[in-house]
């Protein structure tokens, strides 16, 4: 560097650029960390309401199987997404449906898929609905919900008929 007299006072203009690169440097530093964790944030809270979506369907479908005395789970359109439907003791005829929608990958719940629709029961699109009933008794649930972010949640449930 160049020596100064004592009575100049100031910075030179490479003094100046080098710190202001410096700085520059942290400040991109901390924006990309801020981001990051941002995005982090973001990707964890969206999966944590898709798996309170996905236990809060596995419940309501595991209390409706236990107060049935029946049930039957049929693979429509395919193995990968169905319905179950529940009866109660003596009944030919259905009280309750649970069934994949294929017009908005949705699971929804009525007294008939075709009339008695109350909706849909969340809000993130369903990749799977696979019910299985084994030996008559224990109804098997395996569901598979897309976060908004693009993170599978999976949740897998067994219930008894209780009243059989």
């Amino acid at each position: 560097m160049i020596a100064r007299p004592s009575s100049e006072r100031g910075l030179t203009l490479t003094e100046v650029t080098i710190v202001a690169a410096i700085g520059l440097l942290v400040l991109l530093g901390l924006g990309g960390f801020y981001l990051n964790s941002q995005a982090t944030w973001l990707d964890a809270s969206s999966k944590t309401i898709t798996q309170r979506e996905a236990t809060m369907v596995a419940e309501a479908i595991a209390d409706s199987v236990r107060c049935a005395a029946s049930a039957t789970a049929i693979p429509i359109p395919d193995v990968e997404h169905g319905q179950v439907a529940l009866f109660r003791r003596g009944d030919v005829t259905p009280y309750w449906y649970y069934w994949w929608d294929g017009a908005d990958s949705l699971i929804h719940q009525g007294t008939n898929p075709a009339t008695g629709d109350l909706g849909a029961m969340h809000a993130s699109k369903a990749e799977r609905f696979r019910v299985v009933l084994n030996d008559s008794a224990l109804v098997e649930v395996a569901l598979r919900l897309r976060s908004a972010t693009g993170q599978p949640v999976e949740q897998i449930t067994s219930s008894m008929l209780r009243n059989h």
